[in-house]
């Protein structure tokens, strides 16, 4: 049956993309065995909420020429719903048991509150009261054994069931081809069950045209589906009005269940316009002022890319052309000095959006030229006077150029004199870093060196290495030159009386008498030693007490041996922070420990 002449180019649109889903099928591959999901290849704002299609392709391709078609069918379905927005969740070839194992997989991993599309390809069997999808292993003559059905086969209605318990808005089922078994018939009705879904399909015909003669062999629903998944806006119950016009005359036969939704869609109203594309920016109504200065090469290029992909999709053939006309008006009215522009405006748009606008310009651009011959005309005549201003500039730029020249000439002089400044200032302060620099060794029974700065610190004559029997500990003591007892630098080497890390021995032995923490952490830089670092304000004058002096402690131990414990830290006024931090971090760089500690073995 020929379409309706008022919906002509409608369906040669369709023609043209079925022809496209044809092509990538037949180049496309067999449904890999299990479950395959593969993500949406494009998000439209319009649609809220996730968007399955589930496609179940029973049998390989191997199994003979009709399965071979529905795998070829597979790739052109799911690269056409991939493209309108649906994540594809493809269940291929199984055996019976597997093919069951599979669908249960696959509604189990289903999100709650999903708009779900079935798709059953290849030939299914219509039983007594259900529709039976049929696995590779299936006898070739179950349709003639109907009480192998249950046993071979896997319930479509049980499918559906448990889909719908994942409490979907919508669930619709296409059957590509349904066989009634002997004794049955296929019922979509059964089918869709409990479910609420609605079911639209086709069922091989076994008769001949009005007229006795043969009708159009299909190899399968394809074609015509693809058809109607194309109509953006069309509801699943007009899909299948679409595809009863394109099944006419063939020998499948469009069915459905009793009722069909009339709230889904395959391309809700407002898809295209909800993709991110350039294309979209393009706006066919647009104003002639809105166009200025208006990029539209951008936007042409991508909306060339879009009516490659969705070649059944108007909007974006229709701004196009609307960009491609938009963008001919930009260059007819850009400048009057191309007259070949503006022509060829009017040659191609001869009843174009802007012809009149590009026909006043044309129109407007002979009067302009009319008003630049006369201001040639009245150049000549101004010329001198001219002539007489730019002398009297040139006097004025020279006398400006003067002033500017002594102004910088007195701010060169004052930057001198601040540099000269600067430099002396730089001098002063190389001289006392030269001081601090001031540097000595010294040593301890212990097996550790160091260095410091002799202008800054002095050892304390009470704790030079000063070795105590009892704690048997090792330790020195420096003090400010300047700030006297209110800095402290010490290094004390001891038994690692508890055999712990270097952080054990900070938490148990310096915390406790430290009151902020800024920093607690481990330093790992030598393979031979741990060390651990507790930095902060706040240290111990008496029980429960804490001045605000700053503070630095850092323990370290050998890994092959946790018997001898160096603890080297400082305590200084925190106003001072910048200076002392700086020399006890010095002192610890400087730091050599010796390959033995003094107190080794005793942690066996």
């Amino acid at each position: 049956m020929a379409p309706p002449a008022r919906t002509g180019r409608r369906w040669r649109l369709l023609a043209a993309a079925t022809a496209l889903g044809v092509a990538a099928a037949t180049a496309g591959h067999a449904a890999s065995p299990g479950l395959t999901v593969q993500a949406a290849a494009a998000r439209s704002s319009v649609v809220t909420g996730q968007r399955i299609a589930l496609l179940i392709v029973p049998q390989a391709s191997s199994s003979g020429g009709r399965a071979a078609t529905a795998n070829a069918d597979e790739e052109a379905y799911r690269k056409r719903l991939r493209d309108i927005g649906f994540e594809v969740w493809t269940v291929g070839p199984a055996d019976r048991p597997q093919l069951d194992r599979g669908l249960r997989e696959a509604v189990g991993r289903l999100p709650e509150d999903p708009q779900v599309a079935v798709f059953a390809l290849g030939p299914t069997i219509g039983g007594a009261d259900d529709i039976y999808l049929m696995p590779w292993d299936t006898p070739a003559d179950a349709g003639q054994r109907p009480g192998l059905l249950d046993s071979e086969g896997v319930r479509l209605s049980d499918v559906l069931r448990r889909i719908a318990g994942r409490r979907t808005r919508e669930l619709v089922v296409v059957i590509d081809e349904c066989q009634s078994a002997a004794g049955g018939r296929c019922d979509f009705d059964a089918a869709a069950g409990s479910s609420g879904a609605s079911v639209i399909g086709g069922e091989r015909a076994g008769r001949r045209n009005a007229s006795g003669g043969p009708l159009a062999g299909r190899a399968s629903l394809r074609d015509p589906m693809l058809a109607a998944m194309a109509q953006e806006g069309e509801t699943f119950l007009q899909s299948h009005e679409t595809l009863k016009r394109g099944l006419a005359g063939s020998d499948l036969e469009p069915r459905a269940s009793g009722a069909l939704t009339t709230s889904f869609a395959f391309i809700p109203q407002g898809f295209f316009a909800g993709l991110r594309t350039e294309c979209n920016k393009i706006d066919p109504n647009a104003e002639p002022a809105a166009l200025s200065g208006a990029s539209l090469d951008p936007a042409i290029r991508a909306c060339e890319a879009m009516t490659g992909t969705y070649p059944y999709a108007r909007p974006f053939e229709d701004r196009l052309q609307a960009g491609r006309e938009q963008r001919a008006y930009q260059r007819a009215v850009a400048s009057c000095d191309d007259a070949t522009a503006t022509a060829s405006y009017s040659a191609s748009y001869p009843a174009g959006r802007f012809r009149a606008l590009v026909d006043t310009f044309a129109v407007e651009c002979i009067r302009k030229r009319d008003r630049q011959d006369e201001a040639r005309r009245q150049d000549e005549a101004r010329r001198q006077e001219e002539a007489r201003r730019q002398a009297d500039e040139a006097r004025r730029q020279e006398e400006d150029r003067r002033r500017r020249q002594e102004e910088m000439d007195r701010q060169w002089a004052d930057a001198r004199r601040q540099r000269e400044q600067d430099e002396q200032r730089r001098a002063e302060e190389e001289r006392r870093q030269r001081e601090l620099q001031q540097r000595t060794t010294v040593g301890s029974a212990s097996g550790w060196t160091l260095n410091y700065s002799t202008n800054l610190l002095e050892i304390s004559p009470m704790a030079n290495d000063q070795y105590d029997p009892q704690k048997q500990t090792y330790t020195t003591i420096w003090h400010s030159r300047q700030h006297g007892q209110q800095v402290t630098m010490y290094v004390q080497v001891s038994p690692n009386e508890r055999c712990g890390s270097a952080q054990q021995f900070i938490t148990e032995q310096i915390r406790p008498r430290r009151s902020q923490i800024s920093r607690a952490q481990e330093v790992n830089t030598s393979p031979v030693r741990a060390g651990f670092v507790l930095e902060g304000r706040g240290t111990a004058v008496a029980q429960g007490s804490f001045d605000d002096r700053s503070f630095y402690d850092f323990a370290t131990i050998r890994r092959d041996d946790r018997s001898t414990i160096t603890n080297i830290g400082g305590r200084f006024p925190a106003e001072f922070s910048d200076l002392y931090r700086a020399e006890l971090l010095r002192m610890m760089n400087s730091m050599q420990l010796p390959g033995r500690d003094v107190f080794n073995n005793r942690c066996g």
